[in-house]
């Protein structure tokens, strides 16, 4: 039974056609005229009316149409892009967005105003708040954040630190260089899925390589957001190369790097771990690996956190971080019920809940591991499962934390036909409705649930974390019968 595919726009036109959404979005989001005005600015402040909101959703649904539309375009092969007709459209969507106000996630301040504290101050991030220098220019930009020290590794700090001892006390080119450095690190990781997928099918290595680089969410959040965990990404992107070359001491230390870069990148190393040690000939060999991975990696350790001091100061932190406050999240939702039927919602009770909801998480960090030293389950698939379980229990969820599952989504089956299998439809759908969730916790529950945060929860839990699930599970269904 010979498959219809239809007839889809040119590659170049779908290109034009996202450039002209992401100049939108520099239109709409400006960073020049509102870049250190007090209070910081979101979506909702730049898009005042509920028909402003359902704007913005509908410029990043034609956003994430458009880019589906170029995916299915070089899967069919109607378009084959170079990789670099890739790299430099990319480049293309994010000249307007290094523009673009950082209208989902403000850490961009944060970043410039803790690199002030190493490189103007002298001070350790891990162990003096930007607060502790009253007269610093930027310190009201530092909002909810100014009495904490940093949660991110010593590597991010070192670039930290050197980026604002390049801008000093220009504001706008330190949020700037930050974009770019977000920028450059996307371009890496696409560059290196490309790499990656090299003996695979030709159309999945281009198509998967566009479904990176240019992914509005991605985009958004590592340009417009300039968040640091696409740098953390490159890390664990050079280590899966290495693994796949059979090289287990540098696959350790790369995502090693990626963990002194953003700690939640060492859920994915124990992974690793299991399936080197089984691919290894014999004791002898695991041995060597062992006392070599231990020396290089604990030379890392102490050699990135030398200008800052003790980690303990860094896990101190991260212990407070857990057990923040609770954020858009499944947990949050429970206490949300909970407060509604009487009970008071302590700081104690917060926390006991925070641990009841580790404990499956805990579990199935432990099932994955038995699976991959039983059975030799992929270090890939395990750390996409592990990491989208741990967006699935944190107490305070982040939008950016959809990112982490993603990568090792578009790599973990390198066998696989090209055309999206589920998994990585999920996590496609997953990125979408994450994006579009700051319209049910902003715009739908201000202008229409009278302020309620339970009646978004309500809506925004299943809508994000749910919704992607289903979605994918009917569209692979419909593609398998329809020989697509």
């Amino acid at each position: 039974m010979t498959k219809f595919t239809p007839k889809l726009p040119n590659l170049i036109w779908l290109a034009a056609a996202s450039l002209a959404g992401y100049l939108l979005f520099w239109w709409w989001f400006p960073l020049r005229p509102y870049f250190n005005t007090v209070p910081l600015q979101d979506v909702r402040s730049f898009a005042l009316s509920l028909w402003a909101g359902l704007g913005y959703g509908l410029l990043l649904l034609a956003l994430f149409g458009l880019y589906w539309l170029a995916f299915r375009a070089v899967q069919s092969e109607q378009s084959k892009p170079s990789l670099l007709f890739l790299l430099g459209t990319a480049v293309l969507f994010a000249i307007p967005l290094l523009q673009t106000y950082p209208i989902n996630a403000n850490d961009l301040y944060r970043y410039v105003i803790r690199g002030r504290v190493s490189s103007v101050y002298q001070q350790s991030p891990y162990a003096t708040p930007p607060n502790a220098f009253p007269d610093d220019p930027f310190l009201p930009l530092a909002g909810e954040w100014a009495d904490a020290t940093s949660p991110y590794g010593p590597l991010w700090e070192l670039l930290a630190a050197g980026t604002a001892a390049v801008t000093q006390n220009n504001l706008w080119a330190g949020l700037l260089a930050f974009k770019l450095v977000g920028l450059l690190a996307h371009l890496a990781c696409g560059w290196l899925i490309w790499q990656l997928l090299a003996q695979t099918d030709a159309a999945k290595q281009r198509g998967f390589a566009l479904l990176w680089l240019w992914n509005p969410a991605l985009l958004l959040m590592f340009v417009v957001d300039g968040h640091n965990d696409v740098l953390m990404m490159v890390w664990q992107l050079v280590a899966i190369w290495f693994w796949r070359q059979e090289r287990p001491l540098f696959t350790f230390f790369f995502l090693l790097l990626g963990a002194l870069t953003k700690p939640i990148g060492l859920l994915p190393i124990p992974f690793f771990a299991v399936a080197i040690w089984r691919e290894l000939e014999n004791n002898t060999a695991r041995l060597r690996v062992l006392g070599w991975g231990v020396l290089l990696g604990g030379t890392a350790v102490f050699l990135s956190f030398l200008p800052f001091g003790s980690p303990l100061d860094l896990l101190t932190r991260l212990v407070q971080e857990s057990s923040g406050g609770p954020g858009f999240s499944p947990g949050t939702l429970l206490l949300l019920i909970l407060g509604e039927l009487g009970q008071p919602l302590t700081p104690e009770f917060i926390e006991s809940v925070a641990n009841w909801l580790r404990i499956p998480f805990g579990l199935l960090g432990l099932w994955l591991l038995w699976s991959g030293w039983r059975y030799g389950r992929s270090p890939l698939k395990a750390a996409a499962d592990f990491l989208a379980a741990y967006t699935l229990q944190a107490l305070s969820f982040r939008l950016w934390y959809s990112t982490w599952p993603f990568l090792w989504l578009l790599l973990e089956d390198e066998q696989a036909e090209a055309h999206v299998l589920f998994r990585l439809q999920a996590g496609l759908w997953f990125l979408l409705n994450v994006q579009l969730s700051v319209l049910i916790y902003g715009h739908l529950r201000v202008y229409l649930l009278g302020g309620s945060q339970l009646a978004a929860h309500l809506i925004g839990i299943p809508f994000v974390f749910l919704l992607p699930i289903l979605l994918a599970y009917f569209n692979t269904r419909n593609s398998k019968q329809n020989l697509i």
